[in-house]
């Protein structure tokens, strides 16, 4: 049975930059939609397979990864709360959750 997806709105103010930093950046939309598609596809996958994320050091949150981004949620319930989207190529530091 597939779970439920929400989004934090922490999630989708951090995707919104993302995708317009390559917006501003290409000057066109094209790149930003086959990211997003990407995402799309893998957090929908999260639906049937919610343990593909890689652990964490906080026992209830996983990352997916998807190309240079993590994707943090944790699964409630018969819900997945996709929380946060980060670029793997920021300064590890400053991440919430750490991989194990």
């Amino acid at each position: 049975m597939a779970m439920n997806i929400l989004f934090s709105s922490q999630f989708l103010e951090s995707l919104e930059s993302i995708l317009e930093f390559y917006d501003v950046r290409n000057g066109n939309d094209t790149y930003s939609r086959k990211l997003l598609q990407k995402f799309h596809h893998q957090i929908n996958q999260l639906a049937t397979m919610p343990d593909i994320g890689r652990q964490t050091d906080h026992p209830h949150i996983r990352i997916l990864f998807v190309d240079d981004y993590g994707i943090e949620y944790e699964q409630i319930d018969n819900s997945i709360l996709i929380i946060d989207i980060y670029s793997c190529l920021t300064n590890p530091a400053l991440r919430k959750y750490r991989k194990k």
